[in-house]
């Protein structure tokens, strides 16, 4: 058979087409013609990164043909970041393909990834869709839950910061973190989960085509792993063209000691930016047109630095200015969502007050209310219980919709603790049961309690005691700045009468770290008793039968800054017994179960009404802290109805 000669080039060009590697592409130009988006807006539509341009550089940056090997991104939340680790993962699956790894924090994290994001955009790609081995392959090549394969030298990793296994058994040439705030410190005392990581690249650091990137919001200034790399690098901020004077240094920043973001206290806010360059006044609605002209610079740069970057909703093209304004108003002096706003909102660590304050100051600003009886504004009734081996220490708070809090009463009950029906307990039943007056003549019972489990020698017990009575609440503290003030109940073993019933009783994970800095913060205050002439929101209030003893527990610990493993923190250091400081942050908990830091306004009115409460005490000028003598009212206001997805509500349906 002859071959026509004119043939010859067309058959040559079809086979270099075929065997030629495709020709380089930038991860951003990729994106624009396969990425798919898996969620938000415009879900299930191509990405146009036009529309984004604060990913372009840092994405890129990831691609095999950029000479950086780390970048470290230090964010707000809903910044669009981990669109960006998507699209990396999958540029490099198509256009670079090696083994790789995704980390996240925690189960919930990881598995949303997977299928609510990743998973989607895999399916969403025809080209991706082609790539990926489905797990019904044959063995050896099938894909896992958390293994994507797509071809024999190319897998994609989705692992878990706190599974030894999971960083220590692969080796890997990219690795792309995120949320690493929330990695803990020291993995089974086995290391840094970030050095674990690091290590698994060890194999490609002589080629140099190693990455690894850190994405995070983070939490505590001083002992934020995300605030630490970005200062690590040469710390890029987006900066942007003014419109009023031309000046391309234009930097969106938040400042409270010569703040330029301004705003008005009631709706709809106006909000605005006053620039250094000119002073002329920047509009929200001119806001959005200004991000697009702009370009990451660096503000720290230096020989041997990698790219790090900052970026918050103040230059978000997803967040008005308004809501900025809004949700800082909210937060008022309340450190708790002070350090949301900080963290999610500005991107920036929080610096905390951690110190508590004298306890000789509490003891002589203690007030003349009556100990025992419930405050007229204490809407909560709570408590926490600290188990110990000789008795038990409970304390009963009412909260306020302001998060003013009373002490109403503490109480060592002293006894045996090893039987849930006897000595100590039985004196934690009647506590529990107990009837308070009001300061409207009627009577409350405790709306809810925590009980410690933490202490391993009696957990079975506090799980027999609270699994027949559906206020008390088995709690265990749980270390670290990111952890919730209540968080998702699981299921525990319990033993009765010498039997194992499997999952028998409920145990709630309580953030114990952020509530006492909240606690502290809010200790410290100053009200009237001071000369103001308000108690501000948090305010704490103590009877004239709080003690020394009572403040020396309750001011026994403080904030330590130290390094585990290479890695700056900042934990709690007890300084003596500090049994009542426990039982006030595990009834702060309790209050937020209810719902102190989340209900409306028009919540807590149909609370108040509920509770007999006249109208004119919810304003605080007009507190009395001595019982108002009124027709007495049943007991039980606030008994837990039901069960709504694991959380219990008030008769009112609030909680």
């Amino acid at each position: 058979m002859k071959t026509i000669p004119r043939a010859l080039p067309i058959i040559a060009g079809i086979f270099a087409a075929v065997l030629s590697p495709p020709a380089p592409i930038s991860p951003s130009a990729w994106a624009n013609q396969h990425f798919y988006l898996p969620d938000g807006e415009r879900k299930s539509q191509l990405i146009d990164l036009s529309r984004t341009p604060h990913l372009i550089e840092p994405l890129d940056a990831l691609g095999p043909d950029a000479p950086d090997n780390e970048i470290a991104v230090m964010k707000s939340a809903q910044s669009a970041f981990t669109t960006l680790l998507q699209i990396a993962a999958c540029h490099s699956i198509d256009r670079d393909p090696c083994d790789m790894m995704i980390v996240q924090p925690t189960d919930s994290a990881l598995g949303d990834f997977n299928s609510q994001k990743l998973g989607r955009a895999l399916e969403l790609s025809p080209i991706m869709r082609k790539k990926v081995f489905p797990q019904t392959a044959r063995a050896g090549n099938a894909s896992k839950t958390y293994e994507k394969k797509f071809s024999p030298d190319c897998s994609l990793f989705l692992s878990l910061a706190s599974s030894t296994a999971d960083l220590r058994s692969k080796t890997i040439k990219k690795a792309l973190c995120d949320e690493i705030d929330e990695y803990p410190a020291d993995l089974n005392d086995q290391g840094d989960p970030l050095d674990m990581i690091r290590a698994r690249q060890i194999s490609f650091l002589r080629s140099g085509t190693w990455k690894r990137a850190y994405f995070s919001t983070p939490t505590i200034k001083g002992a934020s792993s995300i605030e630490s790399k970005f200062e690590a690098g040469d710390q890029r901020r987006w900066t942007m063209v003014c419109p009023h004077c031309g000046d391309e240094n234009l930097r969106f920043e938040w400042s409270e000691k010569a703040p330029r973001f301004e705003f008005d206290k009631e709706p709809p806010y106006s909000a605005r930016y006053i620039p250094a360059c000119c002073g002329t006044v920047i509009e929200g609605w001119q806001k959005f047109a200004i991000y697009g002209t702009g370009r990451w610079v660096p503000t720290a740069p230096g020989a041997g630095k990698f790219k790090s970057y900052h970026f918050d909703a103040l230059s978000s093209p997803f967040v008005p200015w308004d809501e900025i304004a809004k949700e800082y108003l909210q937060a008022g002096d309340n450190p708790t969502k002070l350090k949301t706003f900080w963290n999610l909102t500005l991107g920036l660590p929080f610096e905390l007050k951690g110190d508590a304050p004298d306890y000789e100051r509490l003891l002589a600003r203690r007030e003349d209310y009556t100990a025992g009886v419930v405050p007229a504004r204490g809407l909560l009734l709570v408590a926490g219980a600290d188990v110990q081996h000789s008795g038990i220490w409970v304390e009963a708070v009412a909260f306020a919709d302001n998060g003013e809090s009373w002490s109403v009463h503490h109480e060592f009950f002293e006894g045996e603790t090893t039987d849930h029906k006897a000595g100590a307990f039985a004196k934690l039943a009647t506590f529990y049961e107990r009837q308070f007056p009001d300061a409207f003549g009627g009577h409350r019972i405790l709306d809810c309690m925590a009980i410690d489990a933490g202490d391993g020698g009696r957990s079975n017990q506090v799980y027999a005691f609270c699994r027949s009575r559906p206020r008390a609440y088995a709690t265990k503290g749980v270390a670290g700045w990111s952890a919730p003030a209540i968080g998702t109940p699981v299921p525990v073993d319990v033993k009765l009468s010498g039997k194992k019933i499997k999952k028998g009783a409920t145990l709630w994970p309580v953030g114990t770290w952020a509530l006492k800095a909240t606690f502290y913060t809010n200790l410290q205050k100053d009200g009237r008793k001071a000369g103001a002439e308000v108690d501000p929101d948090g305010y704490c209030h103590h009877h004239q039968g709080c003690d020394e003893r009572y403040f020396k527990q309750q001011t026994a610990e403080y904030l330590k800054t130290t390094t585990v493993r290479g890695r700056t923190v900042k934990v709690w250091q007890e300084t003596g017994p500090n049994h009542l400081l426990d039982c006030r942050i595990y009834a702060m908990a309790m209050a937020e179960y209810l719902g102190l830091s989340r209900l409306s306004p028009q919540q807590w009115a149909v609370l108040a009404r509920e509770r007999g409460v006249p109208p004119i005490v919810s304003e605080p000028d007009l507190f009395s802290p001595e019982p108002i003598k009124i027709a007495a009212k049943p007991a039980l206001v606030g008994r837990p109805k039901k069960s709504v997805r694991g959380r219990r509500v008030l008769s009112s349906g609030i909680g």
